[in-house]
């Protein structure tokens, strides 16, 4: 199954059903200053491990995963780490690979013909770098969506486009046939965390200012229930996210939106 983190520019369309106009917010910034030399200094170019040189120009596994996953996936335009790549791709291939080769690629390093028919920057200073695919040529296959998706599914898509490991945060079980999902604690937190990053702001700015002095991390403090509170509170919700017990399937749809297909969390309608 391919994973894949998306931000699409505005272009109306068929996508309008759970928002992704950036009409409001303009269109994706990149920060101008992060060069090809820091990318490979980043993901180790240079060092013993196989990938060195400054003539680097990629490596096969991650030149195939990478034109597979714009083929695919690359409608219009997208912010996505290496990462989430690597980890929606069926090509057996490194992060690491992934983000020196689009290094090499950003800097005409790769050879003739490859990624052609899409435009390739950084998305504004982040660390570890994300990409922004924007489509110059060509069309996109298209993928499943998280509205057609079970609960399962949608957990562990949710987990592989998260930047930290989270494999002990939910359980699937099968349960008279049917297969079930548990969620824990720790799993929406750092849901919470990453829906917070992708709304670009700190997950603090929608804490309560109320905490006790004793608290050194808010964070942790949070319960299921609470997690939800800020949730909404991030998204704007109308209604309820979520119960004592977790989050429902409709609200993963939602968090599949954001941080799998990289809908704009001011934009995804509830």
């Amino acid at each position: 199954m391919n994973i894949w983190v998306t931000v699409n520019s505005e272009d109306g369309g068929a996508d309008r059903l759970i928002g992704n106009s950036h009409s409001d917010r303009g269109p994706p910034r990149t920060d101008g200053g992060t060069t090809a030399e820091e990318i490979f200094d980043e993901n180790g170019v240079g060092q013993e491990n196989g990938y060195t040189g400054d003539g680097y120009a990629g490596s096969e596994a991650a030149i195939e995963a990478l034109e597979t996953f714009v083929d695919e996936c690359v409608t219009d335009q997208m912010v996505v780490s290496s990462r989430s790549i690597a980890n929606g791709s069926d090509v057996d291939v490194r992060v690491q690979e992934i983000g020196k080769t689009l290094g090499a690629r950003l800097d005409g390093r790769t050879p003739d013909g490859v990624l052609t028919d899409v435009e390739l920057d950084t998305w504004r200073d982040t660390r570890p770098t994300k990409w922004v695919f924007t489509r110059v040529a060509g069309e996109a296959s298209g993928r499943q969506t998280g509205q057609t998706l079970r609960k399962p599914e949608l957990v562990r898509e949710i987990s592989a486009a998260l930047d930290e490991d989270v494999a002990e945060g939910y359980h699937c079980h099968d349960n008279h046939e049917t297969e079930r999902v548990d969620i824990r604690v720790s799993w929406m937190r750092a849901v919470l965390e990453a829906v917070a990053t992708a709304a670009g702001d700190e997950l603090e700015t929608y804490l309560s200012d109320e905490q006790p002095e004793y608290v050194d991390d808010p964070i942790d403090e949070l319960t299921k229930t609470g997690v939800s509170r800020v949730l909404e509170r991030i998204l704007d919700a109308d209604e309820r996210l979520g119960t004592s017990d977790g989050w429902p399937r409709s609200t993963m749809v939602v968090l599949h939106a954001i941080l799998v297909e990289g809908r704009d969390p001011s934009e995804v309608s509830r």
